[in-house]
């Protein structure tokens, strides 16, 4: 009870609500506009928030994930472009409604069921990852080394059409993190003699880099080539949404939102897959309804899902340390930025600063709708930013943040190289997230698997016979053979039509 009121006491502090409108601010904002997101706006704040406190920097990180969620369907209403990816449902109906002159009532939607998303994405962790926690503290270095292994076949598996690309993709990030003084001898590895590399590979500069710089030579690309983005047009006011609306709707917005909770906590899945089985989910209920044509629900239901995958994606971070989604393995950067790893142990070591999350995201939510019932007017001429004038600006604080941190020109040079490959990685279809959660997490793979085998002497049967790893190990299994049966079904399906 004492450390419930100590985390609340640092929320509701004058610096604690500020981070947290501050957050909503920007991630509106970085949401909004298209070619953006939350893992390149997170990536872009973290050099910032250094000499702030944990607790402080965790708010303002949080409550622009949350917002930048939502963010994305301002312009996925307003130009039928989709700010994030989660926001991609949204663009059907929503723009259907600007299209009949209803673009207030679709962002009035829009904003009440992110805020509801948000609240039951909260509650979900405040209520899950204490408990989790407590079990995982029993694991041993195999189960450890399973539930990383889980982390990365997850997430190749699921981060792109390809499971051979996402393979590749962690491989290539798991390479990335043997980098360094090896855990276990102390003798450093794949340096070239760079003084610069023996603390591994900079986190930040790989977030930065493959996130926000790869983005930013796509936008100056299209910029060149003169592919101008639609251009909202009119005023938008008020966004309050009647009562006789909010009876018709909260049952989709509270039934979207447990299912983008669920979608959230599976490790690789989040808020791009669950705004389209929410927007199904709400189609198949709905039979009588017309869906696509500026249908009301189906704005509510993508938006209540991908901001509960939210509160769904932070549950495996904090309660086993494995990122959830793109966005929380960047946000693992910034704890790790902090001296802090996450997992069971942060509610032993960190107990203030892991309530001060799980309490800041519920405010995170109710602050979202203040900030984003406030700005919404001017934020429609925001999104009409040229795309040369986003990618001139990300490219600028992308340098000034890596280079904060350790004050070394390297680093500059390395992000920059980072976003060259990113670029191309997206111009190949190969996708960027593996690369990333590869990188967070293989020095908690590689330290617990030779860890247990120390341990165990050798033994490797040790993987198998604590439960808890062969568990992970099968799951780790089946999420990688799974769809690789999905993908040969398509092909002899396709197959068999052009027969």
């Amino acid at each position: 009870m004492a450390v419930l009121i100590d985390a609340l006491s640092v929320v509701l502090s004058f610096p604690g609500l500020a981070a947290l409108a501050t957050g909503a601010a920007i991630g509106i904002a970085v949401g909004a506009l298209p070619g953006l997101g939350p893992s390149i706006g997170i990536s872009l704040l973290i050099p910032f928030t250094y000499n702030m406190s944990p607790e402080i920097s965790m708010l303002l990180l949080i409550s622009l994930y949350m917002a930048a969620e939502y963010g994305g369907s301002v312009s996925a209403i307003l130009l039928s472009t989709p700010g994030t990816a989660a926001a991609a449902a949204t663009t059907i109906d929503g723009f259907a409604m600007t299209q009949k002159g209803a673009a207030n009532r679709a962002l009035g939607i829009s904003l009440s069921a992110s805020t509801v998303g948000g609240l039951v994405g909260g509650l979900a962790l405040l209520f899950l990852a204490a408990p989790l926690s407590k079990i995982a503290l029993q694991f041993g270095p195999a189960s450890y080394f399973a539930v990383g292994l889980l982390g990365l076949t997850s997430v190749a598996a699921l981060s792109g059409g390809s499971v051979v690309k996402g393979l590749i993709g962690a491989a290539l990030g798991l390479s990335l993190a043997f980098v360094g003084i090896d855990p276990i001898t102390g003798i450093p590895r794949f340096t070239m003699g760079e003084m610069a590399l023996f603390e591994g590979v900079p986190m930040l500069a790989a977030l930065i880099g493959l996130f926000a710089v790869s983005e930013a030579l796509i936008l100056a690309e299209s910029a060149l080539r003169k592919n101008q983005r639609k251009v909202a047009s009119g005023t938008v006011k008020s966004v309050f949404l009647r009562a006789s609306e909010w009876k018709n709707l909260i049952g989709t917005m509270l039934s979207s939102s447990v299912i983008g909770t669920l979608i959230g906590i599976l490790p690789g899945v989040g808020a791009n897959i669950a705004c389209w089985v929410a927007r199904d989910t709400a189609v198949r209920l709905n039979p009588n309804l017309e869906f696509g044509k500026g249908e009301a629900k189906g704005v509510a239901a993508p938006e209540a899902a991908n901001n509960a995958t939210v509160g769904g994606a932070l549950v495996p971070l904090l309660s086993l340390g494995v990122p959830g989604s793109p966005t929380t393995a960047v946000i693992v950067g910034a704890l790790v930025m902090h001296g802090l790893r996450p997992g069971p142990q942060l509610f032993t070591e960190q107990p203030v600063l892991v309530y001060s999350v799980l309490l800041g995201l519920l405010f995170s939510s109710i602050l979202m709708f203040i900030v984003g019932f406030l700005t919404l007017p001017w934020l429609a001429r925001v999104v009409n930013l040229p795309d040369s004038v986003l990618a001139a600006g990300i490219i600028v604080f992308a340098c000034l943040g890596a280079y904060a941190l350790r004050n070394l020109q390297f680093d500059i040079w390395l992000t920059l190289g980072f976003g060259l490959l990113g670029y191309l990685m997206k111009k190949l279809s190969f996708p960027v997230a593996p690369v990333v959660l590869a990188l967070v997490l293989g020095y908690m793979v590689e330290s617990n698997f030779r860890t247990a085998l120390v341990s165990s002497q050798g033994n490797y049967s040790i993987f198998l016979t604590e439960p808890a790893s062969a568990l992970f190990l099968t799951l780790a299994v089946l999420s990688i053979v799974m769809p690789l049966i999905s993908q040969l079904r398509r092909r002899k399906s396709t197959t068999t039509v052009e027969k």
